[in-house]
């Protein structure tokens, strides 16, 4: 998975960096020309973020064990909306049935 977003960075940064190759701005390690050295820095750059982002547990390695995290993470947040949601639908039926006398029993 790992090589698969790498390869991705490399084809995005190298597209581009080669569409933008005589834009200054683009001279990412300042040293006053844009070239692939730069493209390499940029490269390494938002691989180390997206290392950095997909690294959840923060153990210095992007596994199954950042996977499992997230996934926690993403059931805790589903049930809180849940929750939340149940709690809103009480509220607009108590709000509804206020002013309604109860059904009697039979």
């Amino acid at each position: 998975m790992e090589i698969v977003l790498i390869a991705l960075v490399v084809v995005v940064v190298g597209a581009f960096w080669y569409y933008n190759r005589n834009a200054k701005s683009f001279d990412v390690n300042q040293d006053g020309k844009v070239d692939a050295a730069d493209a390499k820095a940029a490269v390494q750059t938002v691989v180390e973020g997206v290392k950095e982002t997909a690294d959840a547990n923060k153990d210095g390695k992007v596994d199954a064990a950042d996977v499992k995290v997230v996934a926690e993470k993403a059931k805790t947040e589903v049930k809180k909306a849940a929750t939340k949601t149940k709690a809103a639908a009480k509220k607009v039926v108590g709000k509804a049935n206020a002013g309604r006398k109860p059904k009697p029993k039979a």
